[in-house]
């Protein structure tokens, strides 16, 4: 029943999380965030290393990190407004990768061509 519960709860902060990205409202896209990794974490042990990232990213400008997806792939998303601060301090503690999304971008695009899609 935990497991059912909790992912019913990940729903719930998955709406309100859409809702606070498209207001910019960042605080409760963080807290938003942070909760649903805790719930995460508690469902599934999410790895010392990935653990261990978060904090980092926490201690070093970070208002939220968490998982992307189930932690199986060691990948985690910082939600930040220093982004190279957070980068250098994750570099340090053994980052490999690392992709700087513009919160300003407009995003995926779908476009009818003649008889085709095209997606930019």
């Amino acid at each position: 029943m935990a497991v059912v519960s909790g992912y019913k709860e990940i729903v719930n902060i998955a709406r309100e999380g859409k809702k606070a990205l498209l207001n910019k409202d960042w605080e409760e896209l963080a807290y938003l965030m942070n909760k649903n990794h805790e719930i995460q974490d508690n469902l599934a042990d999410s790895g010392e290393r990935n653990r261990h990232m978060i904090k980092v990213a926490m201690q070093n400008g970070g208002l939220a990190a968490k998982l992307a997806g189930a932690g199986g792939g060691g990948t985690i998303i910082v939600l930040t407004f220093e982004p190279d601060r957070v980068k250098q301090a994750l570099l340090t503690a053994g980052g490999e990768e690392f992709i700087n999304l513009d919160p300003h971008a407009q995003g995926v695009t779908v476009e009818q061509e003649e008889g085709s899609l095209k997606v930019g």
